[in-house]
């Protein structure tokens, strides 16, 4: 049994491990740290899955979804948790990038979006992890309306 929970302050460091060790690189973590969410084994804590989402004004960009074991329907319910998040934050929006069909298909199957890069707002294309995505080939951008997620 998993325990989705909410990122503290004090688990930066189990955050930053765990991320290393799956070779993600995360810019800036502590600024957005209230909008990330961390996935537990029940039995002893342990860090199994991460996912965050950066804010940028009334949008974000999912971020650092890592599950170091877990089914499709684990990546699934981590991904709706931080959706439920981003509604309760009073996002408009979520984007996301995504560079092969399955992801596509995944997100597909929570009511995402694929969206032309022209269309993705401004602030959003002035982030730095929006323009790596923007330099890999095959990458299409996705997003979500929040007015179609549930709480």
């Amino acid at each position: 049994m998993h325990i989705i929970r909410q990122a503290e302050t004090a688990d930066v460091e189990k955050i930053a491990d765990f991320l290393n060790k799956a070779e993600v690189t995360v810019e800036g973590l502590e600024e957005w740290l209230d909008y990330f969410l961390l996935m537990e084994t029940e039995a002893d804590q342990t860090l199994i899955g991460t996912i965050g989402i950066e804010p940028f004004e009334k949008v974000g960009l999912l971020r650092s979804m890592v599950l170091s074991k877990g089914t499709v329907e684990d990546i699934l319910f981590l991904i709706q948790q931080a959706l439920k998040l981003a509604k309760e934050k009073d996002m408009d929006a979520i984007y996301c990038g995504v560079n092969n069909h399955h992801s596509i298909q995944l997100f597909q199957l929570l009511g995402f979006q694929k969206i032309d890069m022209d269309d993705i707002p401004q602030v959003l294309k002035e982030s730095n992890a929006v323009k790596s995505v923007f330099a890999v080939d095959k990458s299409h951008f996705m997003y979500i309306p929040m007015n179609i997620v549930n709480k």
